[in-house]
């Protein structure tokens, strides 16, 4: 624990597992070819390419359906569909196929209320440098829908990129991760931005 902020373990930051399918809505801006995925509990939505794959959202989409024969990739879909698992909503391009590398996915987690916007902001980006030994980490503040953000782009190894948005409410802190092949970052670029860009809570 640092600074008041309970550490994640990297796995659920940069989570890389599979997904299913969406809906729309009025409430945001839907980039042209997206759709609106949509989770009750909590109440948060985020809009995803409309061939994106999506898991945990209002389509109920059965983990048998997403990963076919695999049976261990249902079992890890299937666990984190639990109410107690951090990890809210998972997205895919299958382009790629069942083990696509170009993936996203939603974690909510909470923070103390006395810890501030900044040190917060400057905690997850530490922590991050800690567990995966990264020199260097591009780092803004924007704002999405669902409120102030954190937005961090880094490579955790030399042939992957993660771009992740911390959006704090309240207590609460959602951490949106979308990692791609270095090689194909600048294609994914402006779709993890307006993504990221649509995310809303309640």
């Amino acid at each position: 624990m640092t600074g008041g902020v309970r550490r994640r373990p990297l796995l659920l930051l940069c989570l890389a597992v599979l997904a299913g399918c969406g809906s729309g809505s009025a409430s945001v801006q839907i980039p042209d070819g997206f759709t609106l995925r949509t989770v009750e509990k909590p109440a948060i939505s985020l809009a995803l390419p409309q061939s994106w794959r999506s898991f945990g959202d209002t389509s109920h989409s059965s983990a048998k359906s997403i990963t076919g024969g695999n049976q261990r990739l249902r079992v890890e879909l299937e666990t984190l569909a639990q109410s107690d698992s951090p990890i809210k909503l998972i997205g895919v391009d299958p382009v790629g196929g069942v083990r696509s590398a170009t993936n996203m996915n939603v974690l909510q987690t909470r923070v103390p209320s006395s810890v501030s916007f900044e040190e917060m902001s400057r905690i997850e980006a530490v922590q991050i440098k800690r567990a995966t030994g990264i020199k260097r980490i591009e780092q803004e503040v924007t704002h999405v829908p669902g409120g102030r953000a954190l937005h961090l782009t880094y490579h955790p190894r030399a042939s992957a990129l993660v771009q992740q948005y911390f959006v704090r409410h309240g207590d609460l802190l959602y951490v949106l991760t979308y990692t791609t092949p270095s090689a194909d970052g600048a294609r994914y670029a402006s779709i993890f931005d307006q993504s990221a860009h649509t995310f809303q809570v309640g």
